[in-house]
Parts: C-alpha cells; sequence; structure tokens
C-alpha cells in the first residue's frame, strides 16, 4: 500500500487496535475483581472505605487523562487513530509512546512531524514500541516472583507477636523515601516545579485536617485531587513570573 495514510487507518488497524484495548480492559476487570475478592477475604478495607478509595482514584486519575490526550492528538496527527488508541490504551503514557515511536522512526529515517511518513517508518515505531512495553512483561514477573509472600513474612506479624521494626521500616519509611526521592528529582528541575511541589502538599496537608475538623467525609476524597489542581496552578503562575 503506498498510501501510507490509509495504511494507519485502516481496518485492519482498527482490528488489531481494538483487540489490544479489549484484552487491557479485560485485565484490568480481572484484576479489580480479584482485589475486591482479597480485601473481603481479609477484611484489611471496610465497603466505604473501598467506595472511598475507588472514588479519590476516579478524581485523581482526571488530571494525567487530560494531560495524556493533549499529547495523544498530536500522536493522532503523525501516526493515525489507530495506533495511538492501541498504545495509549494498554501504556496510559502518551509521552513515552511518542518518544519510542520517534526512535523508531528515525532509524528508519524519519523525524516525526517533520517529514513525510513512509511505510517502513511506521512499522519500524509499531515495532520500537512494542519492544519497549515488553520490558514491562519481562521485568514484572521476574522481580515480583515470590516478592509478595516474603513481604508477608515480613510485615504481617505472626500470631500472637508484636510488628516488628523491620516490618515497620518497611512498611512507613521505605514508601516515604521512595516518594520523597521522586518528588526531589521532580522539584529540582527548576522554581516552578519546587513552588507546584510545595504548594500541593501544603494544600494536601492543609484539606486533610480541615476534613478532620469539619468532619467532610467527602473533602478527604477530593484532597489529593485538589492538592494537584492548587500544585498545576502555583506552578504554571510561577513560570509565567519567573
Amino acid at each position: 500500500m503506498n498510501d501510507v495514510t490509509q495504511l494507519t487507518g485502516s481496518p485492519v488497524m482498527w482490528l488489531f487496535s481494538g483487540l489490544n484495548v479489549a484484552a487491557a480492559i479485560f485485565q484490568s476487570a480481572v484484576l479489580y475483581r480479584m482485589a475486591k475478592r482479597y480485601v473481603r477475604r481479609t477484611g484489611v478495607l471496610t465497603e466505604e472505605e473501598m467506595r472511598v478509595c475507588m472514588k479519590a482514584g476516579g478524581t485523581v486519575a482526571i488530571g494525567p487523562a487530560i494531560s495524556v490526550f493533549v499529547v495523544a492528538l498530536s500522536m493522532i496527527s503523525m501516526l493515525g487513530a489507530p495506533f495511538t488508541l492501541m498504545r495509549v490504551g494498554m501504556i496510559g503514557s502518551a509521552s513515552t509512546e511518542l518518544t519510542a515511536a520517534s526512535i523508531g522512526a528515525e532509524a528508519a529515517g524519519v523525524s516525526l512531524g517533520m517529514d513525510t511518513l513512509t511505510g517502513q517508518a511506521f512499522t519500524a515505531a509499531l515495532w520500537c514500541c512494542a519492544v519497549m512495553s515488553a520490558g514491562y512483561l519481562i521485568f514484572v514477573p521476574l522481580v515480583t516472583r515470590g516478592v509478595g509472600k516474603a513481604l508477608n513474612r515480613v510485615v504481617i506479624p505472626q500470631e500472637g507477636k508484636k510488628q516488628s521494626w523491620l516490618a515497620w521500616g518497611l512498611s512507613a519509611l521505605l514508601p516515604l523515601i521512595i516518594f520523597l526521592a521522586l518528588s526531589w528529582g521532580q522539584a529540582s528541575k527548576s522554581a516552578a516545579h519546587a513552588v507546584s511541589l510545595l504548594a500541593a502538599a501544603v494544600a494536601m496537608l492543609a484539606l486533610n485536617l480541615a476534613a478532620g475538623k469539619l468532619n467532610r467525609k467527602w473533602l478527604k476524597e477530593w484532597a489529593m485531587a485538589l492538592s494537584v489542581l492548587c500544585g498545576i496552578l502555583a506552578g504554571a503562575l510561577t513560570g509565567a513570573l519567573l
């Protein structure tokens, strides 16, 4: 097929794109069902806490989804809607997929967004994205195999015994250290990034304190989303002033 635009938007591409997205949706439904059964069997969360987690997670996902949508528009103009739907629907990171596709296309001698897309470049972009995401399929089973059971033996205390200091450190300090490291990596980029992080942290703390004093559960559910919004606005304002 000489016309690459016909290839990128062909029914075959839509078919395979739909199959990939359907597989991702099926896996999500299965994992949700397994998680719900585990929570009910172990009692680690109540039904009300589960609903709060779902509301909070869904609300917080709105912001990243909008940013992914904006980048996906660029991918659609360069690589077609089926390609974009397939990759973003599976991985969820449009910027990562666009980077991988650009590397593949450049290996075929085409610069995405500047040169005319060829069949070879489109194929190379597809393969590069596939190889990039295959790392998740290989890395996750190798690293997580048996890790859950090992952590349970350390974190969950045996019957009649208190939780050890090691378990307390793994469950409380380790996530804090990881988030601090990730936050510092972003905040150190510029003054706008630092102000954005600080504003989001202050807003999160203030909203949670207000929710506790005012006894407003909905405020806790929306705390993270509102704090993210405060961070975005503060960072954008700082960047504009500087």
